[in-house]
């Protein structure tokens, strides 16, 4: 695979495409530029090919490791709330928010809506 990589590269990069990244490069002004040749020949570019895990790799390994897979419960119990204290919160976030002359008047809306049904169920 890594041979079909390298003879695409050189395929794209003929003569005319090497000397046009030369010019690119010479028009940026650096006065420590980079040589084309160095950064098309990098010497270390095919060392991450070579750590790259096949897929049955892959799999084995996480079949080896169930652990990796297993994500950490992070959820919170979540303590019970009574209609009471429920009717309570959403009167006083509605008297909050009624504070605000730019309070949106739908959120009012549909705060004063919970809070009837809060009523509702708590008779």
């Amino acid at each position: 695979m890594e041979e079909i990589a390298s003879e695409n590269l050189n395929e794209s990069l003929d003569e005319e495409g090497i000397h046009e990244l030369e010019t690119i490069i010479k028009d940026l002004g650096y006065c420590d530029r980079i040589d084309v040749n160095y950064l098309l020949d990098y010497s270390g570019e095919n060392d991450a090919s070579s750590e790259v895990s096949s897929l049955e790799e892959i799999v084995s390994n996480i079949i080896e490791n169930p652990a990796i897979n297993e994500a950490e419960d992070d959820t919170i119990a979540l303590e019970p709330v009574t209609h009471r204290e429920a009717f309570k919160a959403s009167t006083t976030l509605y008297n909050f928010l009624l504070q605000f002359e730019n309070s949106i008047l739908e959120l009012l809306d549909t705060l004063r809506k919970i809070r009837d049904k809060i009523q509702q169920d708590l008779n």
